[in-house]
């Protein structure tokens, strides 16, 4: 019977001594094309939602000729920076800008008041029907605001609040919105703490205030972000409420702006879109993070 001998195996150096066989591309495309795909779809959402500030910022610091002329130009010939001063004399854009100011803030902060004491509230304490309510509050965010915009604006008219910053500023405060937030955040919290302040003697608001609270800072801070620029943005409430230029606010104003001389300061428009979009950039630039991680940790 005959044997067949074993093949031999190449030794360490008759290995090395082999070239190096390259992958194949379709091994590199399979490995890569995922990362590749992800950058050209970042790429083109880039593209797609910047381009549009990239072009009003540019635009503004174009001639009122250039920035209406055809085909348009991209980048400007002539950079006209006097367009950010002229803006504040075409309008009282500084006091648009005030209004906003005192708007976003005032209703911000009772946002959180009453966000966090009904979050507190449906997360913590015992009452008939709070599962119920909590559900019919839920379903209202379903309801568009054009559904109720008529009564509300007929309230205000009853009590002469249209033309005034309670006007523009209380109808906002409640925000089911925060309510849902708070209650996660609050449901998501330990509540070995607050039994220790409990069994210590304190009450439901000086749980909520002094123990709670304080554990929710991030969520807090978050919320206040997306609350100023929800109300920094709030047009169509503002229109219906503010006839009057005393109390525009800088959205409101554009629009006044626009609809007056369009033709003749479009590049002023854009500027003044330009101004009021900054302190939203900036806020989101600055608390991004924090706004994601409480997210996050609220939707648990």
């Amino acid at each position: 019977m005959t044997q067949i001998a074993p093949r031999a195996l190449p030794s360490d150096a008759h290995r090395a001594s082999r070239p190096h066989r390259s992958r194949p591309f379709r091994v590199l495309f399979r490995k890569h094309s995922p990362a590749v795909l992800r950058h050209v779809i970042l790429l083109v959402a880039v593209v797609l939602f910047f381009g549009p500030f990239l072009w009003m910022l540019l635009t503004s610091f174009k001639s009122s000729e250039e920035a209406l002329a055809f085909p348009p130009s991209f980048l400007p010939r002539q950079w006209e920076l006097s367009n950010y001063a002229d803006i504040f004399t075409v309008a009282p854009f500084g006091l648009y800008f005030f209004n906003s100011t005192v708007v976003a803030i005032a209703t911000t902060a009772g946002q959180i008041v009453t966000s966090l004491a009904a979050g507190f509230a449906f997360s913590r304490l015992k009452f008939p029907g709070k599962n119920i309510v909590f559900v019919v509050l839920l379903a209202a965010l379903l309801v568009p605001f054009e559904v109720v915009f008529t009564p509300l604006i007929t309230l205000l008219s009853s009590l002469h609040w249209l033309n005034s910053y309670q006007g523009l500023i209380v109808p906002n405060i409640p925000s089911i919105l925060g309510t849902f937030l708070f209650r996660q955040f609050f449901t998501s919290f330990p509540s070995e703490i607050e039994d220790a302040s409990r069994v210590d003697g304190a009450g439901v608001w000086r749980r909520m205030w002094s123990v709670v609270t304080p554990m929710a800072t991030p969520m807090i801070g978050s919320f206040a972000v997306l609350s100023f620029v929800y109300n920094w943005n709030n047009f169509f409430f503002q229109f219906l409420v503010a006839s009057r230029t005393e109390f525009f606010t800088v959205s409101v104003g554009l629009t006044q702006l626009q609809s007056a001389n369009a033709s003749q300061s479009f590049n002023l428009l854009m500027a003044g879109s330009t101004l009021a979009i900054l302190p939203v950039f900036i806020v989101f630039v600055i608390f991004q993070k924090q706004i994601v991680s409480a997210m996050a940790g609220g939707l648990r």
